[in-house]
Formats: structure tokens, C-alpha cells, sequence
């Protein structure tokens, strides 16, 4: 592209030619449409009115930067836009910059602004002056900036002012300034179709004016409506009040519910511990009646031992008397023999006497041990019917526990797909539990390790539930720490903790509190920590070195801000998971490999980081018994 210094003497020469080939191309191209003149145009004219400019100092312009001086954010996004499409300025690429005071902006390669915004062209170009800028307005008088330009009815016009550009070192294209009005007459002829415009539109906008006194009389009309309306609304806010007092009564009710629950549960312990001595008794009773029946099988061997003795009696006994049939001269003569024989015969009848009365006892015996295996199996059979009655109602604990735990669609709702809750009782009911609730746009979410495991874990979870609820409700700073103090404040005097041989019923928790209005998240916790990973680095912060419950030395509990980016993921956790047997060596699975698993499936999908969780800790068990409950909990932002 041919291009000159504005002194050159081939400008005048070729002038009416070079105007006429200028008018033609220009017509064919956007900046000359006929079209609407709106932000996107002004956007095409500025980047055109660029693009036959040369810069003295172009050869060091790494990027252009196109500076607008303007509050129409309209229009600052049609230059970008533009700037966007067109991507290059003289084979460079274009950064566009704005703002409504001209002392504000960074160093510019080009400046535009609109008179209609009532900036004084002078005092801008001398604050900008011998600064290699080149300076293009609209709406001036002529000869006040370096390149002007103004649109009468959608017929766009500008001047090119040589001696300003020639004094800052710039260059224009030929056909460019052929196209340009060259004298202050033409140029005020424009200007004064300019006022004659603005003065249409000054009754245009008197119209509007009366358009605007009807609205405003129209909206004086809404207004008592709304006034109306308002005090419907007050009626309905005394409704409100009265349904909160009723909410209140229902609350005290529910209250009520948990203090006979807990009743029940003292309950159900005395008859689980009765039941576990009538297991005792049975097992002792079970061992006594094992030995009857081997000394009774002892005994029926020496029976068979005695009666096959007496039958080779009796037949001994028998041979004799036909030897004494037969012999009856000889026994005269073997009367000796014959009362031996006799009295041995005595002796074996009254043994077989003693026999058969020990026999007697034996099966007398015998009976005993019937009706006791018998009285056995009923006690067994009631302890059944007992046990299973203990069953149900620890299962009907279980659900109560469901009940007031979080339902997952209304935390599906909260997180959608970017969540995932491993819990995994060690019994029906569980010591481990989570809460998750929002507030004033604030996500409260909570991984608690209550005292113990079952039925008095169980019972530590509901009332931590039942305080944490009514904690959030009723406090107005939604601070991590101060809901900790909270509720250790509330659980001490539940259980009437003083110290003096109390026991130190408690709960380790990690509790968060996520503002994603800031992008920040607040942390508190009770002996356990909160892992977070970012860009596959995992951060631990850890909690204060005591419960929620009675403690040596009860301090506040520390509150951690940490800001948040998008990817980043928060774990939270009991121990039971950490501590389970398992593993070639029948270990426990401890932290460090827990951390190393968390790292390696930061970037999967929630739902399949829960299934390798899980996995992993089934691998990890291998036939071993599950020791504690476990409780992981993971939230992606």
C-alpha cells in the first residue's frame, strides 16, 4: 500500500483523480454503508480510519492499544467485538481499553471519543500532545483533532487535519485524505444539517416529555395500588407470625419425641444387657448339660459292659443246673461245690438287683436332663423373641437417624453432580453423621465422629443434628468458629458434663462454611482435619486438639479463611476409615495412603471418586471385621 508524507506535491496534482477512485472503494466497502449508523458501524469507521494510518513509531508497537474514551458500554463492545474479528492492525494484533477520565488511561496508540459526550477536545489533545497518538473524534468543529468524522442522516462525512498529523509524525493514505472535505465551509454546511437535526430531535424528546408526565401519572396510580397491595401483603405477614408460633408449639412437640427416644434407648441398653446374661446362663447351662450327656453316655457303656456280663452269667448259670439235673447223685457227693455255686449264684442275682436299680436312676437321670434341655430351648426361644424385638426397635432408630439427616436430592440440589457421601455404619445405627444446610447464600456443611458406635453413637448424632439446626437458625454471623463454641456450649449442658467423674461424651467434627459470593470458605475444627487439593497439591488444615463436649482446658476454637478456585476439592472425614484392619499384615490403612488415593482421583468425576473409594476400602478390609464407622464426605467448587 502506497502511502506519503502530507507535504508532498503529488497530493495537489492527482487531487480530483485520486478523490474520485477513493469515493469508489470506499463505497464498496462497510465503513461507507448505507446502512444504519449504530455502535457497530462507528466500530468498522474507527478500525477503517486505522487502517490507513501509518504510526512514526510503528516498527516498535509489539500490540495496538485502541483507547476509547466513553461511558457507552455499547459501544466499547462493538470496538471489541470488531477488534475480535478482524484480529490484526497493520499485520499486529489490537488490545482495546476504555474509560470516562482522559488522564486515567495508559500509554494509547489511538484515541477516540464523541463530542455528544462532552469531552473538551482541547484540553485532550494537549495532555496527549507530542505522545505518537493519533487522535480520531466525531462530532467536532473542523480542524480540532487529527481525524473527525460526523453522519447527517446516515451520510457519513470526516476531515483529515494534515498539519497535526505531519507535526506528530504520521502518515495517511492517499486515497484516504482524497476522500476527506478539505475546507471549513463545506464542513460548517454539515455541521449546521447537524443543528437542524439536534433541533428535531429537542422536539422529539419535548414529546417524550409528555409521554414521560402520562407515565409518571400512570405510575402515581400504581403506586397506590401497590400501597394496597402493601398492606395486603401485612395482613399476610400476621398469618406468617401466627404459623410460626404454631411451627414453635410443633418444635416444643418434636423435642418431646427425642426425650422419650432417649428413654427408649436407656431402654433398649437395660434389656440388651439382660439379654446378655441370659446368654451367659445359657452358655453356662449349655456346657453342665454336655457334660450330663457324656457322663450318661459313659454310663449307658458301663450298662452294656454289665449286661453282657450277665448274660454270660445267665448262661453259665443255666449250663449248671442242667449239669445238677443230671448229676443229682453227684451232687451228694459235691455238696460243697453245689453251695459255691450257690452262692456265687446269690451274689449274681443280687449284683443284677443293684444293676437293674442303677439303671433305674439312670433313666430317672435321664428325664431330668429331657425336661432341663427342654427349659433351656424355652429360654432360648424367648431370648430370640427378645433379641429381635430389640432388632426392630434399633432398626426403627435407624430410620429416625435417615430421617434427620440431609436427603440426598435436596443435596444434589445444592451441589448438582460435584459431591459424593461414603457412610458406612459399623452397626445398623451410626456415631458418624453429616449436616449440610445454606443461609444467606452460605453453604454450611459438617462431618461429625460422635463418641462410641451403635445405639449411644446414634443417640450423640441426633443431638448434634438437633443443635446444629437450631444453632444456624437462630445465629445471625454464620462464623465456622463460633458455631463450634456453640455447640459444645449446648452438648455440655445436654449431658450435664461438670468434671467431677463425668464421663467426656463428645464428638470430633469438621465443620466449613462456603461463600461463593466471595470465593472464600471458612474452617473450624474438633481434633480432625480438612484436606484440600488444588491442581493435584493437597493442603491439611488441622483442628484444635480437642472434642465438642468437656475438656481439660476449654479454648475458642480457631477459624481458617481460604480462598477458592474453581477445580478446587474439599475432603472431610472421620477416623473410621483410616483405622480399619486390613491388608497382607492385618494393618490399619492409616492417613498417608488415604491422602495419595484422595491426589490420584481429584480430577474424576464425583461419583466415580466415590466408587474407588469404596472399592479401595473393601480391597483394603479382606475378610477383616469393620472396626469404627466410617464417614468421607467431597465437595468440588
Amino acid at each position: 500500500m502506497k502511502h506519503f508524507r502530507i507535504t508532498s506535491k503529488n497530493y495537489k496534482m492527482n487531487k480530483y483523480f485520486l478523490a474520485l477512485t477513493f469515493l469508489f472503494i470506499f463505497l464498496n466497502q462497510r465503513i461507507f454503508s448505507q446502512q444504519e449508523f449504530d455502535n457497530p458501524s462507528r466500530a468498522v469507521w474507527i478500525l477503517d480510519i486505522a487502517k490507513y494510518i501509518v504510526w512514526p513509531n510503528e516498527k516498535q508497537i509489539d500490540t495496538f492499544k485502541l483507547c476509547i474514551l466513553s461511558n457507552d458500554t455499547n459501544l466499547i463492545t462493538a470496538i471489541k467485538n470488531m477488534a475480535q474479528k478482524r484480529k490484526l492492525l497493520h499485520n499486529k494484533p489490537m488490545k482495546v481499553l476504555h474509560t470516562h477520565d482522559y488522564t486515567q488511561l495508559p500509554n494509547c496508540d489511538l484515541l477516540f471519543f464523541n463530542k455528544n459526550e462532552h469531552y473538551d477536545i482541547d484540553k485532550v489533545s494537549k495532555y496527549y500532545e507530542n505522545k505518537k497518538i493519533l487522535i480520531v473524534t466525531e462530532n467536532y468543529e473542523f480542524h480540532k483533532s487529527m481525524v473527525n468524522f460526523i453522519v447527517i442522516k446516515n451520510r457519513k462525512s470526516y476531515e483529515v487535519n494534515l498539519s497535526k498529523l505531519t507535526e506528530n509524525g504520521f502518515q495517511a493514505n492517499e486515497l484516504f485524505v482524497a476522500g476527506a472535505v478539505t475546507s471549513k465551509a463545506d464542513w460548517e454546511v454539515i455541521y449546521k444539517q447537524t443543528d437542524k437535526e439536534l433541533q428535531k430531535e429537542k422536539e422529539i424528546v419535548e414529546q417524550q416529555n409528555q409521554q414521560i408526565l402520562q407515565q409518571r401519572q400512570e405510575i402515581e396510580k400504581q403506586q397506590n395500588q401497590i400501597a394496597q397491595q402493601q398492606n395486603e401483603i401485612n395482613k399476610q405477614i400476621e398469618q406468617i407470625e401466627k404459623q410460626k408460633k404454631e411451627l414453635q408449639l410443633i418444635q416444643k412437640q418434636v423435642s418431646t419425641n427425642a426425650a422419650l427416644l432417649k428413654l427408649k434407648i436407656l431402654e433398649l441398653e437395660q434389656r440388651e444387657k439382660v439379654l446378655q446374661a441370659k446368654n451367659e446362663e445359657i452358655n453356662q447351662k449349655s456346657v453342665i448339660l454336655a457334660n450330663q450327656k457324656k457322663e450318661i453316655d459313659k454310663q449307658g457303656e458301663r450298662i452294656d459292659e454289665q449286661k453282657k456280663v450277665l448274660n454270660e452269667q445267665l448262661a453259665k448259670i443255666h449250663m449248671q443246673q442242667l449239669i445238677l439235673y443230671l448229676f443229682v447223685a453227684m451232687m451228694l457227693l459235691l455238696v460243697f461245690l453245689g453251695f459255691f455255686i450257690y452262692r456265687n449264684y446269690k451274689i449274681k442275682k443280687q449284683a443284677n438287683i443293684k444293676l437293674n436299680q442303677k439303671n433305674q436312676e439312670i433313666l430317672k437321670q435321664n428325664e431330668e436332663i429331657t425336661q432341663q434341655k427342654h427349659e433351656i430351648e424355652q429360654q432360648r426361644d424367648e431370648i430370640s423373641l427378645q433379641k429381635q424385638e430389640i432388632m426392630d426397635s434399633i432398626k426403627y432408630a435407624s430410620r429416625i437417624q435417615q430421617a434427620v439427616l440431609p436427603p440426598i436430592k435436596i443435596i444434589e440440589n445444592l451441589f448438582y453432580e460435584n459431591f459424593f457421601i461414603f457412610n458406612r455404619p459399623r452397626d445398623i445405627v451410626s456415631g458418624d453423621y453429616y449436616f449440610i444446610t445454606s443461609k444467606d447464600n452460605k453453604l454450611i456443611v459438617s462431618a461429625a465422629d460422635c463418641t462410641g458406635h451403635g445405639v449411644p453413637g446414634a443417640f450423640m448424632s441426633l443431638l448434634g443434628i438437633s443443635f446444629l439446626n437450631e444453632i444456624i437458625a437462630k445465629m445471625e454471623q454464620l462464623d465456622a468458629d463460633l458455631i463450634l463454641n456453640k455447640l459444645r456450649e449446648n452438648i455440655i449442658n445436654a449431658l450435664n458434663q461438670t468434671g467431677d467423674r463425668q464421663t467426656k461424651d463428645g464428638m470430633d467434627m469438621v465443620l466449613c462454611v462456603f461463600d461463593f459470593e466471595k470465593n472464600i470458605v471458612e474452617f473450624a475444627g474438633a481434633n480432625n482435619p480438612l484436606y484440600h487439593i488444588r491442581n493435584k497439591e493437597l493442603m491439611e488444615y488441622k483442628g484444635d486438639k480437642m472434642p465438642i463436649g468437656l475438656y481439660d482446658e476449654l479454648r475458642p476454637f480457631t477459624k481458617h479463611t481460604i480462598e477458592i478456585q474453581k477445580g478446587d476439592t474439599f475432603y472431610m472425614f472421620s477416623d473410621g476409615y483410616a483405622d480399619q484392619f486390613g491388608g497382607p499384615d492385618g494393618k490399619k490403612f492409616k492417613y498417608k495412603p488415604l491422602k495419595e488415593m484422595l491426589i490420584a482421583i481429584q480430577d474424576l468425576p464425583m461419583k466415580e471418586q466415590l466408587k474407588v473409594v469404596e472399592e479401595t476400602i473393601d480391597k483394603w478390609k479382606n475378610g477383616y471385621f469393620q472396626v469404627d464407622d466410617m464417614l468421607l464426605i467431597g465437595i468440588k467448587y
